[in-house]
C-alpha cells in the first residue's frame, strides 16, 4: 500500500530524561566511590529528543495520525512525559521498574522494545503503520546504540541521522546524513525507526496545550506489564559494566585560563603546545604494552578483530588506525589480526590491509552489500562472527560504525562500548573470580564531564567503536603477507527494509586528520565574508608559529550556512579530529561539535558568550567578539614568529 492511500499512520517517540551535563553542581560527586550523584543534579528533556517531538509533530501536520510519548526511567520521568504531551504527544506511557535499574543499551533495548510491542497491540489496535522517532543519541549516555538495538529487537529497518522529510506520490522521502555525503531513502515497509538529528528550532508549547497536558492521565508499566525476561533486563541483562568512573578531581579536568592579552596568549599557547609535544613523545618511547602473567590465560580467545569501512571502493582511514591498536593488542595476546571487509568487489583492499597490520583479512562479498545498508550489513556480520569466534572487535566511530556497530552486537549477544578514546587490557578479581587479559575499554560520559572505563560480561566478543583520530595507523609495510578468507553470507532471505533514492556525496578537499594546527569557524561567524577574513588568517599565522600545517573548519551549523564546504566539517556528522591545536571560534560547543574535537591536545575557545559550552572543554578562553579578538591574536602569533 502506497503511504499516500493510508487512513493514517501512528508515531511512538522515545523521549529521555537526563542531567543538565550544563550544570553540574561539586558537590554532586562522590569522591569516594568516584561516582555522579544523579538524585542531586537537575534534569532535562534530551536535547536531540526535542528534535524527534518536532520531527513527530511535522510528519503528523501531512499525515494524520496519534503519537505516543515513551520514556523508561524512574518515576520522576513522568516530568518529561509531560513536556511531550505539552508539545504534540496524544498519549504518554512511562515503563518504570526498579528491576530495569542500571542497564547498559542492550538491557534498555530490550525492555523498550517489549513496550512499543504492547503499544502496537493495545493502543494501536495492532496496526502497524507507525513510526517510531527518536533522537540520535541523549547527551548523558552518548552512545546512538539504544536506537539501532530496538530497532533490532523488533526486527525492522532504521533511519538514522535524519535531516528532513518529504511526502511524494511514492510516499515518505528522509534526508539523512552519512560519513561521505547526503542521501535520501525511503522505508519500504513499517513499522520502521528513525533517529534526528538537529534540523529545526526546538518546539515550544503553548499555555493552553500545557494545560491540557497537566490534566491528562499518564500510562504507567512494570517490566512485567511489558512481558519482559528478567534475565534480560537491568544489571541482569547487561553485557557491559562500569570499570571506573573518573571523577573531575581525578580526571584532572581542564579548567579554562581566560586571557585578554593576546600576546601572553599566544606564549601560553606554544608553551603548552610544546610541553604536550615533549610529554607524547616521552610517553611513546617509555610505552610498555600488557604481558599475561606466568601460569593464567586469558579469559577470552580468538583474533583480534577490525571493521574494515569502505565506501566507493575507499578505506576509510580510520581502519588503518584500528589495525595499529590491535596489533599491539593481538601480541600483547598472542593471536592475531583480522581485518573484514564487506562490499562488492572488495578483494582487492585486502592488500592495503596487510600492510596496516592484518594477519588476516575476511573478504564479505554480496550484491546486497554494494551500498551501505544497516540490516543486510548486520546479517553478513553476525554470520562471520557466528563462525570465526574473535575475541575483540573494533569499529570506527562514524556515522557507519555508530549504525551499524549497535545491530550487530545486539544480534550476537555482545557488549559493546560507544566512542573509545583508550583501549588497553587489565587483568582484576571481581565477585572472588579472576580475570586476565580483558579489554578496558575508556570512553567520555555526560558531554565530556567524566570518564568511564567499561568492561564486557556476559559474551564471547568485547566490541568498541573507537574515534577516528584518536589512535595511530603503523607505517605500510608492501613486504608484509597475510591470509585473505573469502565468504559469501546467505542474504536470500535479507529485506533491507529502506531504498536509497539519491546520493549525494561530499567533494573530499580537506583531510583535517593530517592538520597539527586547526582553526574552526562557527556560525557566529554570520557571514561567508567573515569567516574568509577572520578563520583563514588564524590559521596560516597559528600554523606559520608553532611550525605545524595548519587547516581550516567549520561546525555544522557554519557549513549549512554556507560559510565553508562539506569537506571541513568537525563533528558527530563531519570529521573527528586530533590536532596539537584547536581554536574555535564563535562556536558555541555542542554535543555534537565536541565529538568531533574534544580530543585535540591544546583547546582554544574565542566566543562572544562567557557561558558558552565550548570553553568547559578549553584549555584557553577569549571572551570577546571576533572582530576584535581574532586580528589582535593573528597580530600577536605574527610578531611571536618574527621575535
Amino acid at each position: 500500500m502506497r503511504w499516500d492511500e493510508r487512513s493514517g499512520v501512528n508515531y511512538i517517540v522515545l523521549v529521555k530524561q537526563v542531567p543538565n551535563i550544563k550544570n553540574i553542581p561539586p558537590d554532586a560527586w562522590d569522591w569516594e566511590k568516584g561516582i555522579l550523584k544523579r538524585n542531586l543534579l537537575e534534569t532535562v528533556c534530551n536535547e536531540l529528543d526535542k528534535q524527534a517531538l518536532a520531527f513527530a509533530a511535522a510528519l503528523r501536520s501531512e499525515r494524520d495520525g496519534m503519537i505516543v510519548a515513551l520514556t523508561m526511567g524512574p518515576p520522576f520521568a513522568t516530568d518529561v512525559l509531560a513536556y511531550a504531551l505539552a508539545i504534540c504527544a496524544d498519549r504518554a506511557v512511562l515503563l518504570t521498574d526498579r528491576k530495569l535499574g542500571g542497564a547498559d543499551t542492550p538491557a534498555t533495548a530490550y525492555p523498550l522494545a517489549q513496550a512499543i510491542r504492547r503499544i502496537e497491540t493495545e493502543i494501536f489496535g495492532g496496526d502497524r503503520d507507525y513510526l517510531v522517532i527518536t533522537g540520535m543519541q541523549s547527551v548523558d549516555g552518548d552512545t546512538a546504540q539504544v536506537p539501532p538495538q530496538v530497532a533490532e529487537e523488533l526486527g525492522i529497518p532504521h533511519i538514522a541521522y535524519a535531516t528532513s522529510f518529504e511526502f511524494t506520490d511514492d510516499g515518505l522521502q528522509v534526508a539523512r546524513i552519512t560519513r561521505s555525503g547526503r542521501e535520501v531513502v525511503a522505508p519500504t515497509r513499517y513499522p520502521a525507526l528513525i533517529t534526528v538529528t538537529k534540523w529545526t528550532e526546538n518546539p515550544f508549547a503553548t499555555f493552553a496545550r500545557t494545560r491540557w497536558a497537566s490534566e491528562q492521565q499518564m500510562t504507567v508499566w512494570s517490566a512485567e506489564d511489558v512481558g519482559a525476561d528478567p534475565t534480560r533486563i537491568g544489571l541482569k541483562g547487561s553485557r557491559t559494566g562500569v570499570h571506573r568512573i573518573f571523577s573531575p578531581k581525578d580526571a584532572a579536568t581542564k579548567t579554562c585560563d581566560f586571557e585578554s592579552d593576546m600576546s601572553v596568549l599566544a606564549r601560553k599557547i606554544k608553551d603548552l603546545h610544546d610541553a604536550r609535544v615533549a610529554s607524547l613523545e616521552a610517553a611513546a618511547a617509555d610505552g610498555e604494552e600488557y604481558r599475561i602473567p606466568e601460569g593464567r590465560m586469558p579469559s577470552f580467545s580468538g583474533e583480534v578483530w577490525v571493521f574494515a569501512e569502505q565506501e566507493d571502493g575507499e578505506l576509510h582511514s580510520a581502519a588503518f588506525e584500528l589495525l595499529g591498536r590491535a596489533s599491539a593488542l593481538a601480541k600483547s595476546l598472542r593471536s592475531q589480526v583480522g581485518a573484514v571487509v564487506l562490499g562488492v568487489d572488495v578483494a582487492p583492499m585486502a592488500a592495503d590491509l596487510i600492510a596496516h597490520g592484518a594477519d588476516k583479512v575476511y573478504v564479505i562479498e554480496h550484491e546486497a552489500l554494494a551500498h551501505f545498508s544497516p540490516i543486510p550489513f548486520t546479517v553478513a556480520m553476525a554470520e562471520v562472527i557466528t563462525m570465526h569466534q574473535p575475541q575483540i572487535l573494533m569499529f570506527a566511530a562514524t556515522p557507519m560504525g555508530r549504525e551499524l556497530a549497535p545491530r550487530v552486537a545486539y544480534r550476537t549477544d555482545s557488549g559493546l562500548t560507544a566512542d573509545c578514546t583508550a583501549l588497553d587490557l587489565i587483568d582484576l578479581k571481581r565477585a572472588g573470580k579472576e580475570y586476565t587479559a580483558v579489554l578496558r575499554q575508556t570512553r567520555p560520559a555526560l558531554g565530556g564531564n567524566i570518564m568511564a572505563s567499561i568492561l564486557t560480561q556476559h559474551s564471547k566478543v568485547q566490541m568498541s567503536t573507537i574515534r577516528p583520530g584518536v589512535l595511530k595507523a603503523l607505517t605500510p609495510d608492501e613486504s608484509r603477507v597475510g591470509e585473505v578468507v573469502r565468504h559469501t553470507p546467505d542474504l536470500s532471505q535479507c529485506d533491507p527494509g529502506v531504498r536509497v533514492l539519491s546520493y549525494e556525496p561530499i567533494q573530499h578537499t580537506a583531510e583535517l586528520s593530517e592538520a597539527g594546527v586547526i582553526a574552526a569557524g562557527g556560525v557566529g561567524c554570520r557571514t561567508r565574508e567573515n569567516y574568509d577574513a577572520y578563520i583563514r588568517p588564524l590559521a596560516r599565522a597559528l600554523g606559520e608559529y608553532l611550525g605545524e600545517p595548519s587547516m581550516v573548519g567549520g561546525s555544522r551549523a557554519a557549513v549549512e550556512r554556507g560559510f565553508i564546504d562539506r569537506g571541513h566539517q568537525i563533528g558527530q556528522t563531519g570529521q573527528t579530529v586530533k590536532p596539537r591545536v584547536y581554536v574555535a571560534v564563535a562556536i558555541s560547543g555542542t554535543v555534537q561539535h565536541l565529538t568531533g574535537m574534544q580530543n585535540s591536545d591544546v583547546i582554544v575557545a574565542i566566543n562572544k558568550d562567557a557561558k558558552a559550552p565550548i570553553f568547559n572543554v578549553a584549555d584557553f578562553g577569549v571572551v570577546g567578539n571576533l572582530e576584535e579578538a581574532v586580528p589582535q591574536l593573528v597580530e600577536a602569533l605574527e610578531a611571536g614568529r618574527s621575535n
